[in-house]
């Protein structure tokens, strides 16, 4: 526990009278931050998260802020935690309860607070959060921090449970390997329309943003900021025909009109895929 934090029964052990604490707590250098757990300092979110382990030892920091002590979100305004089934009692406003039973495999410590494993904590933003603030965290996170294979099997173990099914359509549609927030997003769009591509696919000497081997066509996404150097755009030059010398057709779309029209650039690109892909079959 950390040293920020005190229980009624670690200070009455230690000799300080009831009265002495609600003095305290009255002059500030004491804060009730729980029923029975007091904060030395001005509580924090941290500190917060720490009382409530101190409160309720079998609780496990959960949804939301595991992903804020895995460094995914930033600080949450309210501290959610998973407490047994059998647990009955009323939180303040800033704390958050789930009712379930953790599995020993989901529990992991976290800056030496309990809290879910990456791969519960993903699932269960996944569950509470709307599908579109939630899809860039399950795409950054899948296969960097959080195994998908476990994560599926959370979505299966689960799969009756409320939210779930946006779990299975987030990894479904999930865009791995995208090396910026535009290509995530185009990646999200083209698999969403049941026609995703090879991501950050090696083709030669060069890799391609999007790429469709059986079209032949790589879709590069360029963003103004990446490409404005002279070096850099007489190396896109070089890039380009080299890639149409062996065949290959390449569509540019900027990174602005990716984010603003997600949708019309995935359907562009998948109308460009399947003529090419007829014009190339065995006459």
């Amino acid at each position: 526990m950390t040293a920020r934090i005190r229980t009624l029964k670690e200070l009455t052990d230690a000799g300080i009278t009831r009265s002495t604490i609600a003095a305290r707590c009255r002059s500030g250098s004491y804060h009730r931050v729980l029923p029975t757990v007091y904060s030395l300092v001005e509580p924090d979110t941290y500190v917060r998260c720490a009382a409530v382990s101190a409160w309720r030892p079998a609780a496990v920091l959960s949804h939301r802020t595991a992903a804020w002590l895995y460094g995914w979100l930033p600080e949450p305004a309210v501290v959610e935690a998973t407490i047994p089934r059998g647990l009955r009692v009323t939180p303040p406003d800033w704390l958050r309860l789930y009712r379930r039973d953790l599995a020993p495999h989901t529990v992991s410590m976290v800056s030496l607070l309990p809290a879910v494993s990456p791969a519960q904590a993903l699932f269960d933003c996944a569950v509470v959060m709307p599908e579109g603030d939630v899809a860039s965290l399950v795409d950054s996170e899948l296969d960097r921090s959080v195994d998908p294979h476990e994560f599926r099997d959370l979505c299966a173990a689960h799969h009756g449970r409320h939210g779930a099914p946006a779990a299975w359509r987030l990894l479904r549609h999930a865009a791995l390997r995208a090396a910026s927030e535009p290509e995530r997003v185009l990646g999200r769009q083209l698999s969403l329309r049941g026609f995703p591509l090879e991501a950050n696919h090696p083709i030669g000497p060069y890799v391609g943003d999007f790429a469709d081997e059986q079209a032949r066509i790589v879709v590069e996404v360029d963003g103004r900021e990446f490409h404005s150097e002279p070096d850099v755009f007489r190396n896109d030059r070089r890039r380009q025909n080299w890639l149409v010398s062996e065949g290959w057709m390449v569509l540019c779309f900027a990174a602005y009109d990716v984010l603003a029209h997600p949708d019309v650039v995935a359907a562009e690109i998948i109308d460009a895929v399947r003529r090419r892909r007829r014009s190339r079959r065995p006459k």
